[in-house]
């Protein structure tokens, strides 16, 4: 299968139901109703713990709730965040010299507005961390917000140098969720989790490095966001995104472990071991990756389902339904059945 563009990528209902909990709690549960219907997200989504969501309806979504409540982090935080902040901290950001004086800028912007936690940053000779510190202890973690404020902190840093700067490690101080595998996508790095303390780290060098960004490209930026932030490079460099990109080529061959090492010029140990840091393995790459391109094609295509187990390489439409049920929770009868119901 040839494509052009990135490569499809779904989240979690977890990002689903956190970007409509305050918009139900304040709004109503049929002003919520609404912006899924204007993301063309089926209600059914919200009762299967294990549903996923496209990146253009993540974004859609977004976009959809942060207007409504004039809230460009969704009522994640005690106090609002208005439209139009973003802006602002991007163009306080534009000109200066380094990403390091950039999120200088970034941990002083932010603690201006937050109440409940305030932003950290401290340096060693090879690492730069950011940390998120509750002010008063024993503050309730929310752990949608959590995950946009190192997501906005390393999505900003990645356009900033036109390239994903690398990530050390990230660590939030919540459990372990349910949408773990997402992480490889959205941190392309070492995940921990029920830490003392969220925060990132990147290595000092790519801080150091000066950029240089004209206004003009923030504003395609902004126009797009939360899409370049949160998707803020194609994490070409992970060997989840290496591994993808070469099943995505072979998509209807049984492509083995071994074949894949030998693609990628490392041993099948090395590989595995790859993985493990980024929080994975290859079965669960391969099923995501099919998962993804079944969810864009359901939603997308009237392709049959029949064609498509087919070109996602199963050996008949019976497996690929039985396959895509233990995924989502979904037959893929029903899951694009949803999906037209809210186009019409």
């Amino acid at each position: 299968m040839n494509r052009s563009g990135p490569s499809p990528l779904t989240l979690s209902s977890h990002f689903l139901n956190g970007m409509l909990r305050f918009i139900r709690k304040r709004h109503g549960k049929d002003v919520a109703a609404q912006a899924l219907a204007n993301a063309r997200i089926p209600q059914s989504l919200l009762d299967q713990p294990d549903a996923r969501m496209t990146r253009e309806q993540y974004v859609a979504l977004y976009k959809t709730v942060a207007a409504k409540i004039d809230d460009e982090m969704l009522g994640l935080w005690s106090r609002p965040i208005r439209t139009g902040t973003l802006k602002y901290l991007m163009l306080s950001l534009l000109d200066a010299p380094t990403v390091l004086v950039a999120f200088n800028r970034f941990v002083r912007f932010w603690n201006l507005l937050l109440d409940d936690y305030r932003l950290q940053l401290s340096t060693t000779h090879d690492r730069v961390r950011l940390a998120l510190v509750e002010r008063t202890p024993g503050t309730r973690v929310t752990p949608l917000g959590h995950e946009l404020m190192m997501k906005l902190a390393h999505g900003i840093a990645s356009w900033l140098l036109g390239r994903e700067i690398t990530l050390h490690s990230v660590e939030f101080s919540f459990a372990r969720p349910r949408h773990v595998d997402d992480y490889a996508f959205l941190f392309p790095g070492a995940v921990r989790f029920s830490a003392a303390t969220t925060c990132i780290a990147f290595l000092y060098a790519d801080c150091a490095e000066p950029f240089r960004r004209e206004k003009h490209e923030l504003w395609a930026f902004l126009k797009r966001a939360p899409g370049d932030w949160t998707f803020s490079a194609s994490h070409r460099g992970s060997t989840v995104a290496k591994t993808r990109e070469y099943l995505e080529r072979h998509l209807a061959q049984p492509v083995t472990i071994q074949e894949l090492a030998q693609a990628l010029h490392v041993s099948v140990r090395t590989l595995n071991r790859r993985f493990a840091d980024e929080g994975t393995h290859f079965q669960l790459v391969k099923d995501g990756l099919r998962r993804d391109i079944a969810v864009h094609r359901l939603a997308n295509s009237n392709t049959s389902v029949a064609v498509l187990a087919f070109d996602l390489g199963f050996a008949d439409a019976t497996g690929f339904c039985r396959a895509f049920k233990h995924w989502t929770g979904s037959s893929p009868s029903d899951y694009r059945k949803g999906t037209r119901q809210v186009e019409t």
